[in-house]
């Protein structure tokens, strides 16, 4: 049966083919590590479908197909998962449609779940609750620990991109850090006085010649899943009423940056593409926030009175 595909459907109209190919386009023009592996994934299980129906050529596809297609694959599943199967078949028929392997784009038509204004809200941390994490994690957690919630809190990085931070991409004296975004470009990201004063204080502490920014005991990079353990626990410890995650801390970031600055610099600040993706931070906070770029949480503690012990 294999041997009647290859001979039955010339190459350049070969679905499974295309699809490879398709694959080697995006990876050439530097998709992100996860998204490849999304693309990858619904990619093939789109191509086991069409041999499995016996539908081998790319003109036998047509915009009908493709959508039986995602309503059958996403039939009760979350609006997430039929979110990334139709951006998967959408970037495959413009692909195939590109290289006029096909008329029409067969995918043209298939559009993304409408999601309800108000069901994304992600949660963040009121200004107390920010305020107790920092407090704790400075001085029960140690520099490292305290350096990286800070970090997280204060520039809205997640943590993939945390632990792809070198020490080469630090630069205190211009306040700011070349960090390895979402999407596989550099993003300058700002940093505070007081947050700088923080990385410094950290990097003092280092003897190792291992040149990533956060390590672990043995001197080893640090990982994603440690530093969602690590800031579980430092919410934990803190007392916080929900179980925090490193997206509490970005979404924190965003929504504090969004009252003070506005939709448009936040864009920037958090690398969003889209600015649609940064105007729901505009409508969680009900009041405006002392701006977290310009002046780190922690040190609205200190000139409250409370004694920072690391000083």
């Amino acid at each position: 049966m294999h041997e009647k595909h290859i001979i039955d459907v010339p190459p350049g109209k070969d679905i499974h083919v295309l699809a490879q190919r398709c694959l080697k386009a995006e990876m050439d023009r530097d998709l992100s590590k996860n998204s490849m592996k999304e693309l990858q994934r619904y990619l093939n299980e789109f191509t086991a479908h069409c041999s499995n129906h016996g539908i081998h050529s790319a003109n036998e596809l047509t915009p009908d197909f493709l959508k039986c297609y995602a309503d059958q694959r996403c039939e009760g599943a979350g609006p997430n998962l039929k979110k990334a199967v139709v951006w998967s078949l959408r970037k495959f028929g413009k692909h195939i449609a590109l290289l006029q392997v096909v008329k029409d784009d067969p995918a043209r038509n298939l559009r993304h779940p409408r999601f309800h204004p108000r069901s994304e809200l992600p949660e963040y941390l009121s200004e107390s609750q920010l305020r107790r994490l920092l407090q704790h994690s400075a001085r029960s957690r140690g520099q490292r620990d305290f350096a990286i919630i800070s970090l997280m809190a204060t520039t809205g990085l997640r943590a993939n991109e945390i632990i792809t931070i070198k020490r080469g991409d630090v630069h205190l004296k211009q306040h700011c850090i070349d960090a390895h975004v979402k999407g596989g470009w550099i993003k300058k990201t700002p940093l505070s006085n007081s947050m700088a004063a923080i990385l410094a204080d950290y990097l003092a502490t280092r003897n190792d010649d291992c040149p990533a920014l956060f390590v672990n005991t043995r001197y080893r990079p640090i990982t994603v899943s440690w530093v969602q353990r690590m800031v579980k626990t430092a919410g934990k410890e803190a007392g916080l009423s929900l179980s925090l995650t490193c997206n509490h801390l970005r979404h924190t970031f965003a929504t504090h940056a969004a009252d003070q600055h506005g939709k448009i610099i936040t864009k920037a600040l958090m690398g969003h593409q889209r600015l649609a993706t940064t105007e729901i931070y505009t409508h969680l906070s009900p009041r405006y926030f002392k701006s977290l770029m310009n002046l780190h949480p922690y040190q609205r503690i200190t000139e409250k009175g409370v004694t920072n012990e690391r000083q």
